[in-house]
């Protein structure tokens, strides 16, 4: 379980008041107007046999995966209102993919910058978490990609500083997740800084998303970088607070992440989200959470290049 310190719990109160009040899309294009409906039953999904029939046999018997997500990390993942139900795309998915397996899947709250040392450790199954696909990481895990993102920044309402792209971060206070997507890209974005003679970004690595956004609305951060999803999702919660300025800097593959040597499970969940897309509840989860221009066809290992 991930910890949260006390001197957290501000942030973490604050993060999850702007959660409940106003479930918001991440997509900017979208027409739906209104937020998701977080209680929106997902609908069962029938045993697929030839797709349980590649789950290992520790799991089959166990009758459970146990998943590790940073579970503050709207829509994809983030708590209920009694701090322990976890809604959101991925736990939707989570629990559609373990229904077509025949096992439950258990969302374990964890750091981010502890998933895949927890995976490689088989404390965990896999994590569901929006992790990024990234070559580096696919020398510890394997990935089965099941959505599409780009990486932006998070400023106040207004933006007084005028941060309209990657070279404005330069020397400019960032708050990241530690280890997440939006703090490995700060430090590409301290290179090109670097190299153009500026100053490096100040990053400022953070437990958790939450807190990443707190330090911005507290003045302690002047941008908060992260995928566009969850940004996205902040803005259309609080559009008086924050805006996103930027565009994403590319696309990326967002994959599951599994044990280099769990490979049953790795083609497992790939054969089960293929089933998911074929019956339309892959479509269905995307309308649901407003993330229909994520979509990514099929279920590919490791596409992140």
């Amino acid at each position: 379980m991930k910890t949260i310190r006390t001197t957290l719990a501000a942030a973490t109160a604050v993060a999850a008041s702007l959660l409940i009040t106003a479930c918001a899309a991440p997509d900017e294009g979208s027409t739906g107007g209104g937020a998701p409906d977080a209680s929106t039953s997902v609908k069962a999904q029938g045993l697929d046999a030839h797709a349980a029939g590649l789950l290992p046999a520790a799991i089959k018997q166990a009758g459970v995966v146990k998943v590790a997500s940073g579970v503050s990390f709207p829509p994809m993942e983030y708590f209920d209102t009694d701090n322990k139900t976890v809604l959101g795309f991925d736990a939707d998915l989570g629990k559609a993919l373990g229904e077509v397996l025949g096992v439950k899947f258990d969302f374990q709250n964890t750091n981010f910058d502890g998933i895949i040392g927890g995976l490689t450790a088989h404390r965990y199954d896999l994590g569901l978490t929006s992790m990024i696909d990234k070559p580096e990481r696919q020398t510890q895990v394997d990935f089965v990609d099941y959505l599409n993102s780009g990486v932006s920044f998070l400023v106040v309402k207004g933006n007084p500083d005028g941060l309209t792209q990657q070279s404005d971060l330069c020397g400019r206070k960032v708050a990241v997740e530690k280890a997440s997507t939006g703090d490995l890209v700060a430090d590409d974005i301290s290179k090109d800084c670097q190299a153009a003679g500026k100053k490096p970004v100040d990053k400022s690595p953070l437990p958790d998303q939450a807190s990443a956004i707190q330090a911005l609305q507290s003045g302690r951060a002047d941008a908060v970088l992260a995928l566009d999803l969850t940004l996205a999702y902040n803005v259309k919660q609080n559009p008086d607070s924050f805006e996103v300025p930027a565009k994403p800097f590319g696309t990326l593959p967002v994959g599951i992440a599994v044990p280099k040597d769990s490979t049953g499970l790795r083609d497992a969940v790939a054969a089960a989200l293929k089933v998911l897309q074929d019956n339309g509840t892959y479509s269905d989860l995307l309308a649901k959470w407003n993330l229909t221009d994520q979509a990514l066809t099929g279920a590919p290992i490791n596409s992140g290049k």
